[in-house]
């Protein structure tokens, strides 16, 4: 479990430290308060983070993850006891990288302009790659891939299956009474093949999943990845989006208890009171308050990051006289 981020020149952060992770952690702050840069360096220690990392920015490179005026980034982040550290560099020609057996670099040079940029990693023990290894980033582009197509397979692969355990929770969130799912070409034979739900009684019919609502959509992938991962990392940003107060606490439940039962650590960015306090309710009645930790994120003009963060009975204390968290800036400011 990661327990601690320190993070230099790193997107729009010039300098920052985040301690005491634990394992549900919930960013909160105003815009630009560097929420998504605290998911973004998580990012770069998986195996995958070339392609998570600028697919979800397509139009920005690596040198763009560099606070502006800075030829060098970053992140360091703890894991148990250990300390591991990447940095990106930009150089304007090919440069030589002290190197050791504990580190290993990538490059990537621009044929326009001959920028090179290096990529330096930590070799990474085999139990801590497992958990980068399942780095999950749940964002808006869920709503826009196909990425249902991809984690129902995932859940008929496990071991048990596990479909008619999300078909379950997906039934409890959103009271949809799908009986089962199937692949086929959908409504015609000469569609595409889709993901199809089956619904029971009182619809008896059948729906294509990608013409269910978005927040439905979203709410199933969030449980399926919760479901299919076992010992990851959950990055979720803003997952109250398009989701009615309704559903926000089952949603909410059903994942704190995937994250207390499959050891998931989950980092969810917010600016829903609704979510904090459907988070706030959901750990309390499956006695998991202990794991629940709120951070709220300060940027100053010049990039410092500031962070208060607060344990979960201290933010129902807060919540339960009227404290609004999202709006704890007003009362506590930077030293």
């Amino acid at each position: 479990m990661i327990t601690k981020l320190e993070l230099e020149n790193w997107r729009g952060i010039k300098r920052g430290v985040i301690d005491g992770f634990r394992q549900i952690n919930v960013l909160v702050g105003r815009n630009n308060s560097g929420k998504s840069s605290i998911l973004d360096a998580i990012l770069l220690f998986s195996p995958e983070a070339e392609k998570l990392l600028l697919q979800r920015r397509p139009k920005q490179d690596w040198k763009d993850l560099i606070f502006v005026g800075k030829s060098e980034a970053i992140v360091k982040t703890r894991v148990a006891d250990e300390v591991f550290e990447c940095s990106i560099v930009v150089a304007a020609e090919q440069v030589d990288m002290p190197m050791s057996s504990d580190t290993y670099s990538s490059v990537r040079q621009n044929v326009v302009t001959d920028e090179v940029t290096v990529i330096k990693r930590p070799t990474i023990p085999q139990k801590v790659q497992q958990l980068f290894r399942q780095t999950i980033l749940l964002d808006f582009r869920q709503l826009h891939e196909p990425m249902l197509d991809e984690w129902y397979p995932r859940l008929l692969a496990q071991e048990q299956r596990l479909d008619k355990e999300w078909l379950k929770l997906v039934n409890e969130v959103y009271e949809l009474g799908v009986e089962y799912l199937t692949k086929a070409r959908f409504p015609t034979l000469g569609s595409p093949e889709r993901l199809v739900a089956v619904l029971g009684e009182p619809e008896n019919r059948a729906v294509a999943v990608e013409w269910l609502g978005d927040g439905v959509r979203l709410g199933m992938t969030i449980l399926a990845a919760g479901l299919a991962t076992k010992g990851g990392i959950m990055l979720l940003e803003e997952p109250e989006n398009h989701q009615h107060p309704s559903a926000l606490f089952a949603l909410a439940k059903s994942l704190v208890k995937l994250s207390k039962e499959h050891s998931n650590q989950i980092f969810t960015t917010t600016h829903s009171r609704e979510w904090m306090q459907a988070l706030i309710k959901a750990a309390a009645e499956l006695e998991f308050v202990e794991a629940l930790k709120f951070f709220h994120l300060q940027l100053s003009p010049d990039g410092n990051l500031w962070v208060r963060s607060l344990d979960a009975p201290d933010a129902q204390v807060l919540e339960d006289i009227g404290y609004d968290l999202r709006f704890d800036y007003e009362f506590a400011s930077p030293p």
